[in-house]
């Protein structure tokens, strides 16, 4: 049960990450609009749409890749992506004068959060069984 928990931790912030990159793929005029942004122009837009998607898609792909195969280096990397996210928002209002988004930081910190408890019961609940499996082991001979 523990275990079902600690991936469950790690797969919704994938599947709200995942629907957010299935709008950047088929609307991302409607995508920008949803994160307060202009759709962009020319090479802007090409910017925009392409790293945009690719960060959500790779940040959905690493919860879940990680929360299925219980692999920790793909939820660590989900957090580092949404760490240093919620780190240049806050640089960017600091020192860019850009508009404090709170929300979106809010967002970024507790998914972070959450698939950080989801590797600690992962590890926990691996190790757990590597126990459980030893103790078999040792009966058995």
């Amino acid at each position: 049960m523990l275990q079902f928990v600690g991936r469950l931790l790690s797969i919704l912030p994938g599947l709200l990450f995942l629907s957010v990159a299935y709008n950047w793929v088929t609307n991302p005029s409607k995508a920008a609009n949803d994160l307060d942004m202009i759709y962009l122009e020319g090479l802007g837009r090409s910017t925009q749409i392409g790293d945009f998607s690719a960060f959500f898609i790779s940040v959905s792909l690493f919860c879940i890749i990680g929360s299925l195969f219980k692999n920790i280096s793909f939820l660590f990397s989900a957090v580092i992506i949404l760490s240093s996210a919620a780190i240049m928002r806050i640089l960017s209002w600091q020192l860019y004068e850009a508009d404090f988004s709170g929300f979106s930081i809010g967002v970024e910190i507790i998914s972070s959060i959450m698939i950080l408890l989801s590797i600690i019961i992962i590890k926990k609940s691996s190790k757990q069984n590597t126990a459980s499996e030893a103790n078999i082991d040792e009966e058995e001979s």
